[in-house]
């Protein structure tokens, strides 16, 4: 019986028998029902220990498929005359801050890092959207491997069952598809949550650990566990839509490629205005940012939340990657950042718009402020790994990548001198970086505007406001906090 006819017969069959197999030296245990029972611990290798179990029987709460569900609705057309009034003002705005900028030549010296600062600035941001514009995606050549999908969790009762039920039911063949659910010694109810799935897709293979070990520990678990030749990497509160994982696999088919990043919107956008103004810098990270570096095959990070990787490359660079230690502890919180620096030495990284997903995002402040501080300390961690091999890459990658390593750690020294500074010693703010920042800002929010349709862009305006005041300055908490690795958010 393949795994799609026990998966359709599943929900008629009733509670079915089980196994539970565990690994005491690494407080781990494996359950599977359908699934080949493994025979060695994935992490010490070291024979396991059985006993038999009874999966929960399936309740109403999981639903046998979603096939049916409506494609993404949440794009749409903007009126042209809008769109016109906003480019026409981002234009006037850009042609000030030109005219600043060719005026005030004469005066640099008198703030030369401010006026070299928004400088580099505005060329790095302007170029992003010109390279952008020659990104293609990966084309649908028929590619259709074995894909393991590794769903690491840890407290997340609430969106679990959806995340699983919807890898399912996204349209790949289940005769070609695995499904891991690693959960990482949860307090809440998300391994009962986990289990319902099982009792309805028996294929569905379980991992969990009975201590914390982090989500390294747990993509690695499943990786070494894994059938598959490609691995998808979700996050436990991503929702993959129809066609998601055939489309970003196909990237893969080229061997010089080892990783793929998907396209993830903001599944909760309409919750708050934190949540739209995260909708507006998820979008553009990933159609500029993103589409930008994969143009010359170098994608900094795979996220998280929705990323392929070639088996056999994490494989190789599995046991550096889990020894990472930074000022002599090990960090468990740059899993996405660190994994793709380590095949980003070797390989290509790409990114995939038409592989579509939606993610949850914090929608307080507090979660928010404080996920921001992990994001900040993966990425410092990781930028100086990154930028010992980054000169090997494409020259305009490396150009790239060193202009962005280090203009965020200028940035609220700049801010400081043009804001602050500027007035109280000079007796003027500086103008054109103020307008400069506008010009930004105003560009990516009417891109935002132009392709999604959404009627909140502006909140990429207050997004700029909040990150210039406020999270700018987290680069300096992150280097003060670096040898924290608790993740924050779970």
């Amino acid at each position: 019986m393949t795994n799609e006819q026990a998966d359709k017969n599943s929900p008629f069959d009733g509670p079915r028998k089980g196994t539970v197999c565990h690994c005491a030296a690494c407080a781990l245990s494996v359950h599977v029902v359908s699934a080949p029972k493994p025979s060695v611990c994935p992490l010490c290798q070291k024979s396991l220990h059985y006993e038999t179990c009874e999966t929960p029987f399936p309740s109403p709460e999981v639903p046998v498929s979603l096939r049916g569900e409506p494609r993404y609705k949440k794009y749409k057309r903007p009126s042209r005359w809008s769109i016109l009034a906003l480019s026409f003002a981002g234009i006037v705005l850009l042609s000030v801050a030109v005219y600043f900028q060719l005026t005030n030549i004469e005066h640099y010296w008198y703030a030369p890092l401010v006026n070299f600062y928004s400088l580099v600035a505005g060329i790095f941001i302007i170029s992003r959207f010109l390279i952008a514009a020659f990104y293609v995606a990966p084309r649908d050549v028929g590619y259709e491997p074995v894909v393991t999908v590794c769903v690491p969790c840890r407290n997340e009762e609430d969106s679990i069952i959806t995340t699983l039920v919807r890898i399912y039911s996204e349209g790949y063949p289940h005769d070609k598809l695995e499904v891991i659910a690693v959960n990482d010694a949860s307090t809440d109810r998300t391994l009962e949550q986990i289990l319902k799935v099982q009792g309805r897709f028996p294929s569905l293979v379980i991992i969990n650990f009975s201590n914390n070990r982090g989500l390294s520990h747990g993509m690695a678990a499943s990786t070494l566990l894994a059938r598959g030749e490609i691995m998808l990497y979700v996050d436990s509160d991503t929702f993959l839509l129809p066609g998601s994982v055939r489309k970003v696999v196909q990237g893969l088919a080229d061997h010089t490629v080892a990783g793929v990043a998907g396209h993830t919107d903001v599944e909760n956008c309409d919750t708050n205005l934190l949540t739209k103004m995260q909708d507006v810098r998820y979008y553009v990270s990933y159609k500029v940012m993103k589409a930008a570096e994969s143009v010359f095959g170098a994608v900094s990070c795979l996220p998280g939340c929705f990323s392929a990787y070639r088996k056999v490359c994490v494989l190789q660079v599995m046991k550096p990657w889990l020894a990472v230690k930074f000022m002599g502890r090990y960090g468990n919180f740059a899993d996405d950042r660190s994994l793709t620096n380590c095949v980003l030495r070797n390989y290509k990284v790409l990114y995939d718009e038409e592989a579509l997903a939606t993610t949850i995002v914090p929608d307080n402040w507090d979660k928010y402020i404080r996920q921001q501080a992990r994001w900040t300390r993966s990425w410092v961690r990781e930028l100086f790994v990154a930028s010992l091999f980054l000169w090997r890459k494409h020259p305009v990658t490396a150009i790239s990548w060193y202009a962005m390593m280090f203009m965020p750690v200028l940035e609220p020294v700049v801010m400081l001198q043009a804001l602050i500074l500027g007035p109280l010693f000079y007796g003027q703010m500086t103008s054109y970086y103020i307008i400069g920042v506008f010009v930004i800002t105003i560009l990516w929010s009417v891109y935002f505007y132009e392709k999604t349709g959404r009627p909140y862009w502006w909140t990429g305006i207050v997004f700029t406001l909040s990150y210039a005041v406020f999270f700018s300055w987290q680069v300096y908490y992150a280097l003060a906090t670096m040898r924290q690795s608790k993740w924050g958010t779970r």
